[in-house]
């Protein structure tokens, strides 16, 4: 683990309304595929909760530097470098998917830098995005050899063409717009925002979870999507064993997507776990 190196990771923050930060701050990662901007609308309703929120672009997504590591271990120390960087002594994290995953990896290697944990829909397991998430990426790097053909097209009209080219792959419109968002223009060249390449070397590490024989003792949620099943009867004992004062929840009409699918229960649910540990007390009042 010597040879792993952090990148200086490209974030976003939202101030407290309040003069005043005591409680740690909230620190949000993405999914796969996702940048900060998904958790911008979120993040302004969480800053009532008088924390410092801030949205980091993972490695080789949004802003962030791209490089051919992609460990939870290296993201860890992304993630730490960050904290360090913003003398942040000790944070609460909530990641989604992959960014979970991240969390997850940081809170058993440090968890001295934790004071609570927020998981959104993904189990310390093999994901079972992994049946199907390949041939996004296979459909993107096919794309990728067009695009050279596809300059001075606007970026719209592009993304449009992209959307209708994942089709192939994929029949839900919103998760097709979610992968044709990384489109982007620079100097009038159609490119990617994520780093495809290093993205698919390391698919199935990002798929699985590295093993761990430490635990996170800290106050954790789980929360899934009842539609999803990331979060599922078969990873609960994986989730018990490594985070022993973890809290599952699965919130309603939602599926992997739980902070879009039904962002009103989802911010209840988060926000009632985080006045809890801010009260030092544990979170047990289930949403109804």
């Amino acid at each position: 683990s010597s040879k792993v190196s952090a990148v200086n990771l490209a974030y976003d923050y939202q101030e407290t309304p309040n003069d005043y930060d005591v409680l740690p701050p909230l620190i949000i990662m993405h999914g796969l595929m996702g940048s900060s901007s998904n958790w911008a609308t979120i993040s302004k309703v969480l800053a009532n909760t008088d924390r410092k929120i801030i949205r980091l672009d993972a490695r080789n997504h949004g802003n962030s530097p791209h490089s051919e590591d992609m460990s939870y271990e290296a993201m860890s120390y992304d993630v730490l470098k960050v904290m360090d960087n913003m003398k942040i002594e000790k944070a609460c994290l909530m990641g989604h998917s992959m960014g979970g995953k991240a969390f997850m990896t940081t809170a058993l290697l440090h968890p001295e830098r934790v004071s609570s944990l927020i998981v959104v829909d993904v189990s310390p397991t093999l994901s079972p995005g992994a049946k199907y998430f390949p041939s996004y990426l296979q459909c993107m790097l096919k794309i990728s050899s067009q695009l050279p053909e596809m300059e001075g097209v606007p970026l719209t009209k592009a993304r449009n063409m992209v959307v209708e080219a994942l089709e192939e792959v994929e029949e839900h419109l919103g998760v097709r717009q979610f992968l044709a968002a990384n489109l982007i223009q620079v100097d009038g060249k159609l490119k990617w925002r994520v780093n495809l390449d290093a993205i698919i070397n390391n698919y199935q590490d990002l798929a699985s979870f590295p093993k761990f024989d430490t635990k996170y003792e800290g106050p954790t949620l789980f929360v899934g999507g009842e539609k999803s099943e990331y979060i599922s009867p078969s990873t609960t004992p994986d989730i018990m064993n490594l985070f022993p004062n973890a809290f599952i929840v699965h919130i309603p009409r939602a599926g992997h997507w739980v902070h879009s699918d039904n962002p009103f229960e989802f911010l209840e649910c988060v926000i009632g776990f985080l006045n809890a540990e801010a009260e030092g007390q544990l979170y047990k009042n289930v949403p109804s």
